[in-house]
């Protein structure tokens, strides 16, 4: 790659938590980002705080139209796509037997159907760069059973089966596919799935900014390694 190349990125989930922190750090490295999200308030507000290389851009990706319109303002407005990085997710804590439809079809759209959607229309792009390569974030729970999680941790195994597949569909036109599975993660999830944290519970978790550091060390990598899945645990 050459010296003055600029690379571009497509960071989803980006008006908090994990993916606002990969938005920043990757801006910070000299990257152009596409930051998306439903908020634009807080998208305007993370672009305002970098003050260049991060271009807002709203949207709904469990909509029917959200995957084709990100990738379409990619080429419109940073040029292109070098590294999309799948981060938008959502969880609700629920026994299944007390899931509703709305928080389970939520779920699955948004941590499922909208990330494969948005890595097949952005296969194009990815193939035109000087080096492709797509992360997506799973989570510790794809390999966890955990009461209360079932369907979060059902749509965390499907998206490490189906990066796993893509990884091999993909790697004869050189575009990587990876995955990055935290543990807990200091982010506003848990408030959103209804948990209440103690002050000792969030303390156990590892803050957002370092989970989005391994995110830009995943692009690092020499050309003759790859590793498929980078796990994160807690340091003692």
């Amino acid at each position: 790659m050459s010296v003055d190349y600029i690379r571009k990125a497509v960071v989803t989930g980006a008006s908090s938590g994990i993916g606002r922190e990969i938005a920043k750090q990757f801006a910070r490295e000299g990257w152009h980002v596409l930051a998306v999200a439903r908020r634009s308030d807080r998208l305007k507000a993370l672009a305002d705080e970098i003050d260049g290389g991060i271009v807002p851009f709203p949207c709904d990706l469990a909509a029917d139209s959200g995957p084709g319109d990100v990738v379409a303002a990619a080429q419109e407005r940073i040029g292109g796509i070098d590294l999309l990085i799948n981060n938008a997710g959502v969880s609700w804590v629920a026994m299944m037997a007390e899931m509703s439809d709305q928080a389970l079809e939520r779920i699955m759209d948004l941590n499922v159907r909208a990330l494969m959607r948005l890595c097949r229309e952005s296969i194009p792009q990815l193939k035109a760069s000087e080096s492709g390569q797509i992360i997506n974030v799973s989570s510790v729970a794809a390999h966890h059973p955990m009461e209360s999680l079932a369907v979060y941790c059902a749509s965390k195994a499907a998206v490490n089966m189906f990066s796993q597949v893509l990884a091999r569909e993909l790697a004869p036109v050189g575009i990587r596919v990876n995955v990055l599975s935290p543990p807990g993660t200091d982010t506003e999830i848990f408030e959103k799935a209804g948990v209440d944290m103690s002050d000792d519970a969030r303390a156990e978790l590892i803050p957002a900014v370092d989970m989005a550091r391994m995110a830009v060390l995943m692009t690092q990598w020499p050309d003759s390694v790859d590793v498929g899945e980078v796990i994160v645990n807690r340091r003692p």
